[in-house]
């Protein structure tokens, strides 16, 4: 098997195209393409093209439109390119660069220059993707660790009482669904990837003081006396206890956390919780998520001294503040994602346990500026293709590029200039937009219907694009990961004037 890095040198000229490989020697396998058509085929057919060589003017599809294709799948992330032409007009340079070339040479070659640039193109990219793939092996053993752990503890707190033993499991998906839900909606709680992580880590300590409650009232098959409620609320405050009583340095932030959601997720937002009686943001927002998702789970599950209540009644008695008040930003964030816990309770979902937390740690260890930025780790280059297909066959309408991850958006009009660009996971799309609540609404139930086998929805909306509203067809395509059954990871999609 040829282990060498692959080339795909792109030149309307048999000549050029021998120069190249004559100056660059056998230490690379060669792929060749006479014009730009070819090379978004050779892209697509061909994953692991370590680089590519550019021409700029050939026939069927110049240098630019390959790059304006690559933009928009955004394999342009994956691939690097460096332009190689006789042309060196700076706006012709500066246009190449915008649209994310790594490099520029200029003919005459000079086979030193050509060489070292080349060397150092593959060898930063290399370095990437090798760094990408350790932070991957990292966080996914650090997390399967993470996760032994809970699942031990959360058996261990089940076999006391009656509760289900994948309470804690529940209660650590819905943080972290709440959490993210939550920083999409507001500016309130400035919360980074760490501060989440770290919250829906500490969520499953919530209720750790019921190990020191007596199990004769912890699974009572009937409604506990006044004497054993009392009792029974102490475990907030035992929670607390055992957190502080631990050998742990009380300022580290997981145990700062651990002890705020022991202590006082049953406060309340108008102080009539326990067992301090906060109100409002006195309450620590990760102790108020934990609350909201814990009695969401106790009403949707079968306990000893009562039934299960089915999802839509659980939500509509929160909402109704039948349990106690909430949060009003948590109770929208709640009633949002009604959808996604739906799926939770069904045991439906398998949400992306690791590529936030990849995302993160590689994006602090890459803040050098000089190495490239890559969205997708090698294991996503299957997507890649899917990318350029979809937008290969839909080309010349307005377009739309949306990352999971990372939350960057950007949408291109049939020229291929940028509408809007926002690396804000927060960005309400829709209201930039000017797209009806309704709409919306129905936008999102579509797309929560999308699976690995149905990816794509069409709808019809009124919108107000360059200051003109009007109603335009809407098609949108999931891309789904390959490393991880069931979760999405971008959409992609464009949008017509409805003529």
């Amino acid at each position: 098997m040829d282990k060498r890095q692959k080339i795909l040198i792109v030149d309307d000229s048999k000549l050029n195209r021998e120069i190249l490989k004559e100056i660059l020697g056998e230490t690379y396998n060669y792929l060749e393409a006479e014009n730009g058509n070819q090379a978004i085929q050779m892209i697509g057919e061909n994953i692991g093209i370590n680089l590519m060589l550019l021409d700029i003017n050939m026939p069927q599809m110049n240098g630019f439109e390959v790059l304006e294709i690559m933009k928009r799948s955004q394999c342009i992330a994956e691939t690097p390119v460096i332009m190689i032409s006789s042309e060196d007009a700076v706006n012709t340079m500066r246009k190449a660069y915008e649209l994310g070339i790594t490099d520029y040479i200029t003919r005459p070659f000079d086979s030193v220059i050509v060489k070292k640039r080349v060397q150092n193109t593959l060898g930063l990219y290399m370095n990437q993707k090798h760094l990408i793939n350790v932070v991957y092996d990292q966080v996914y053993e650090k997390e399967e660790n993470n996760n032994i752990m809970i699942r031990i503890m959360s058996n261990k707190l089940g076999s006391r009482n009656s509760e289900s033993r994948e309470h804690i499991l529940h209660i650590k998906t819905a943080t972290e669904m709440m959490l993210r839900q939550l920083v999409k909606v507001t500016d309130a709680y400035p919360l980074t990837e760490a501060d989440i992580a770290l919250i829906t880590t500490a969520s499953s300590l919530h209720d750790i003081g019921k190990i020191r409650i007596p199990e004769e009232i912890l699974n009572k098959p009937g409604r506990l006396t006044d004497e054993e409620f009392k009792i029974m609320k102490t475990h907030s405050e035992l929670g607390a206890a055992i957190i502080k009583d631990m050998d742990f340095p009380q300022d580290h932030p997981l145990v700062h956390t651990a002890w705020e959601i022991c202590r006082w997720h049953h406060e309340r937002w108008d102080g009539k919780g326990y067992p301090d009686g906060l109100k409002g943001e006195e309450i620590p927002i990760s102790a108020q998520v934990v609350s909201i998702v814990d009695v969401y789970d106790a009403l949707t599950s079968e306990r000893c001294y009562k039934k299960a209540f089915d999802h839509d009644t659980a939500i509509q008695m929160i909402l109704d503040g039948q349990c106690g008040q909430f949060n009003p930003i948590l109770l929208k964030c709640l009633k949002e994602l009604s959808i996604q816990l739906s799926k939770m309770l069904n045991k439906e979902m398998d949400d992306n346990k690791y590529s936030h937390e990849i995302q993160r740690l590689s994006n602090e260890i890459l803040s050098d500026k000089s190495l490239p930025n890559q969205i997708y780790s090698q294991s996503l280059v299957k997507v890649m293709q899917e990318k350029i297909d979809f937008f290969k066959s839909n080309s010349g309408t307005n377009s739309i590029d949306y990352n999971v991850v990372s939350g960057q958006l950007t949408i291109l009009n049939g020229k291929q200039q940028v509408l809007c660009q926002r690396n804000n996971p927060k960005f309400d799309l829709f209201k930039e937009f000017g797209v009806i609540e309704e709409d919306v609404q129905y936008i999102r139930v579509l797309l929560h219907q999308t699976s690995v086998q149905n990816k794509e929805i069409s709808v019809q909306i009124k919108a107000t694009v360059e200051n003109k509203s009007q109603m335009y067809k809407m098609k949108l395509h999931t891309l789904w990961s390959p490393m991880k059954k069931d979760v999405c990871i971008g959409i992609i999609g464009y949008f017509d004037i409805i003529k």
